[in-house]
C-alpha cells in the first residue's frame, strides 16, 4: 500500500451532530484558521494525487456549514488532490462546530497524523494547549516550566489541578510526547535563528542538522553551513 493510500483512513461512525454527504467542490472553501501544516511536501502530494486519481477520496473531509458553502476543517490535502485530478464532488462529513471547536479539530487531526515537521508539530501543540487552557503562548510555556520545577522539588505546587489535567489530556490525545519531553526537546526549536527555523519549517533540513548548525556563533559561516546542508 502506498504512503498516499495509507493517509486515507476509513471513515468512522457519525454522531447525531454530523452527516456524511457528497458536495460540489465549488461549495467548499479553504480553512479560515491557520493550521500547523504550512508547507505541503511535493512528493507526498504527488503520491496522494495518484491515489485519489485511482481510488477517489476514501476518507471524507471534515467540514462545517458556512451559509450555502462548507468550510474545510480537516482534509485540505485531500481537497487539493481532488482538484488536481478534476473531481467535481467530494464526500464530506458535515459537523456543526464553532470557531474554537473547528480549530481544535484541525489541530488534532494534523497532530495525530505523525507527518508534520518538528516545528509545525511544536507550534500546533502550543496552539492546542492555548485553546485547552484558554490562555496565550507565553503563559503556556511558563506553566510547563513551573510544572517541571515542581516535579523536581524546586518550586511549590501552585499549579491548579484543572490546568494539569488539561495539559495531560492534550499530550495523551497526541500520544507521542510527554509534557516534559516537549518542554526540553521541542520548545528550544522556536529559539533557533530565523533562517534555520524557516528551513526546518519547509522541511528542507533535518531536525538534528538544524540543532547542530545553530550552535555556530558566526552568522556568515552559519549561513554557509545551512546552505550546504540544504543542498
Amino acid at each position: 500500500m502506498s504512503a498516499a493510500m495509507g493517509s486515507q483512513q476509513p471513515p468512522s461512525g457519525s454522531s447525531p451532530l454530523e452527516e456524511v454527504k457528497s458536495v460540489s467542490t465549488e461549495r467548499l472553501i479553504p480553512p479560515k484558521f491557520s493550521q500547523p501544516r504550512r508547507y505541503f511536501d511535493e512528493t507526498q502530494m504527488q503520491q496522494l494525487v495518484a491515489s485519489v486519481r485511482e481510488f477517489g477520496i476514501i476518507q471524507p473531509l471534515l467540514v462545517r456549514p458556512m451559509g450555502d458553502k462548507y468550510e474545510i476543517v480537516a482534509g485540505e490535502r485531500r481537497y487539493r488532490a481532488a482538484l488536481a485530478v478534476g473531481l467535481t464532488s467530494i464526500p464530506v462529513t458535515v459537523r456543526i462546530l464553532n470557531d474554537t471547536e473547528a480549530l481544535e479539530c484541525a489541530l488534532m487531526e494534523n497532530l495525530q497524523r505523525c507527518d508534520l515537521n518538528p516545528v509545525e508539530e511544536t507550534e500546533g501543540i502550543l496552539r492546542l494547549l492555548e485553546l485547552s487552557l484558554d490562555t496565550d503562548r507565553e503563559s503556556v510555556i511558563s506553566l510547563l516550566n513551573r510544572m517541571a520545577k515542581v516535579k523536581r522539588g524546586l518550586a511549590d505546587n501552585v499549579i491548579r489541578q484543572e490546568e494539569q489535567e488539561a495539559i495531560l489530556s492534550v499530550f495523551q490525545s497526541i500520544g507521542r510526547l510527554s509534557s516534559e519531553s516537549f518542554r526540553t526537546n521541542r520548545l528550544p526549536l522556536l529559539n533557533l535563528p530565523e533562517a534555520i527555523l524557516e528551513a526546518l519549517r519547509q522541511g528542507r533540513i533535518e531536525y538534528t542538522k538544524a540543532k547542530t548548525i545553530a550552535r555556530v556563533q558566526d552568522e556568515q559561516f552559519r549561513g554557509e553551513l545551512l546552505e550546504t546542508a540544504i543542498t
